[in-house]
């Protein structure tokens, strides 16, 4: 596939070649050159889904046909050189757009899953008839929506999922988060995951561990994607949430969408209003964990052929939905581990801070986030946990490296937006440590010693207190 993409925009070179030297080129080579051009046009649109870098070749070919007709036609010497030199100097700068495009964003592989299982995925609409929705007055009780990744045997014959279940919404939806036109992102709804619809769970164990996975503010479900396919992978039961409202969108239905409510953490003149309205996202969220967990309860009779083992749950977050993490894991006797990065525990009640963490955990912190206000708060949370607790800052990342954003774009690290980390290296240390980390807490399984991780990677530094 790869290769019939460059053989067209090389068809399209050779066109724009021709062109330029057709006073010395033969009217009939010149017309096949131009009808092999038509045919490589029209089988790429009909092979390939669409990408808004192809639109600008494709009208750039459509317009060389034109100017082929005018060419060899009767039309006036002046007038055809005026043709030419037009084409010539617009396709030249329609080629290196439509070329730089494809290579800013390109359609990415997903990281392999290393484990042993095929994975399976199914998606779930949840309504809590005991909350209210808090940030509409559109929609009276408090819904979410919810995906499983999960362990299976065979998935032969089963549908394979994109990355985003709902591409083209959630793209347009990241294009407006970032300043840009809808259709700016649309080659990420063409990226596939490893994950197959439906296919039945794995029966090699009578049950298996859960890790439910808590997005930041603006994120999405499948924004840690790549960590769900590898615990799957590896034998747990992965549930990611949607926090409606706090996701950039929440897609029910078709024509049921809730995009994110910027107004749930607005800006404001004071730190103390500020908290409040971060406090309020927090707990929402982390309500939304409790909720999912008590759900998962019916879901197992039915959904999950009761192979989750509810006795042996695991938390998995980043920025608010770790934060939020914290505060459900602090209050929630069920939670058995909890890994966050970049933990947003600033807006956790300092009543449940004063409770001190019961639960063991592994906070991953970015050089970003080294001198913030959040800081305090997580270095009292660690030195008060009391239970095993590791402390690590990854250097050259930022806030944003630990989600799925090098999804998006190569130049993410060049533009500010990610930091100078090797990705791979990154998702190598993410994925080695969540498995050993929920391994030892949720298996009983040895581990690679996480109190010394400083030791197996120079950009991972333990954080003294």
């Amino acid at each position: 596939m790869q290769f019939f993409n460059v053989f067209y925009i090389i068809s399209i070179i050779i066109f724009l070649f021709v062109l330029s030297k057709h006073d010395k080129i033969e009217d009939i080579v010149f017309s096949v050159i131009g009808l092999i051009l038509l045919i490589v046009t029209l089988i790429h649109i009909m092979i390939f889904s669409f990408r808004w870098p192809y639109l600008i070749l494709y009208i750039m070919t459509f317009i060389y046909l034109f100017s082929t007709a005018c060419i060899l036609s009767s039309i006036d010497f002046i007038v055809m050189k005026w043709i030419k030199r037009t084409m010539i100097i617009i396709s030249s700068f329609m080629i290196v757009v439509a070329c730089l495009a494809l290579i800013i964003l390109p359609i990415n592989e997903m990281p392999t899953p290393t484990g042993s299982y095929d994975i399976g995925t199914k998606s779930f609409v949840l309504t809590d008839y005991n909350r209210e929705e808090a940030y509409s007055d559109d929609v009276m009780y408090r819904r979410i929506k919810i995906q499983s990744w999960y362990p299976s045997d065979d998935t032969q014959g089963y549908e394979q999922m994109p990355w985003l279940e709902e591409g083209r919404i959630i793209a347009q939806s990241l294009s407006s988060i970032y300043g840009f036109p809808s259709f700016m992102l649309n080659h990420l709804e063409l990226i596939e995951s490893h994950a197959y619809k439906n296919a039945l769970i794995s029966q090699q164990e009578d049950s298996y561990p859960v890790i439910v996975i808590s997005h930041g503010w603006s994120g999405f479900r499948a924004i840690h994607s790549d960590l769900a396919e590898e615990l799957a992978s590896q034998g747990y039961i992965v549930i990611g949430i949607d926090h409606t409202f706090g996701s950039i969108a929440t897609v029910f239905s078709e024509d049921d969408i809730s995009y994110i409510y910027e107004d749930a953490l607005p800006s404001t003149d004071t730190y103390e209003s500020f908290l409040s309205y971060a406090n309020q996202l927090i707990y929402t969220y982390a309500s939304d964990i409790s909720f999912t967990i008590d759900q998962l309860t019916l879901l197992n009779d039915s959904d999950f052929s009761n192979k989750l083992d509810l006795d042996k749950i695991g938390l998995l977050g980043h920025s608010t939905g770790a934060g939020a993490g914290v505060a459900t894991a602090i209050n929630d006797s069920r939670i058995k581990a909890i890994m966050g990065m970049d933990a947003w525990v600033e807006p956790v009640l300092e009543t449940d801070i004063d409770k001190q963490l019961t639960t063991p955990s592994l906070f991953y912190r970015s050089q970003s986030w080294e001198e913030s206000i959040n800081n305090e708060h997580l270095l009292r949370l660690f030195d008060e946990s009391l239970s095993d607790s590791y402390l690590y800052q990854i250097d050259e990342t930022e806030h944003t490296d630990f989600s799925m954003s090098y999804m998006i774009s190569p130049i993410m690290k060049y533009v500010g937006l990610s930091g100078k980390i090797d990705k791979d290296k990154l998702i190598t240390i993410l994925k080695t440590t969540s498995t050993s980390f929920f391994d030892y807490y949720l298996k009983d399984n040895q581990y690679e010693a996480l109190d010394a991780l400083n030791d197996k990677w120079e950009e991972v530094n333990w954080v003294e207190s």
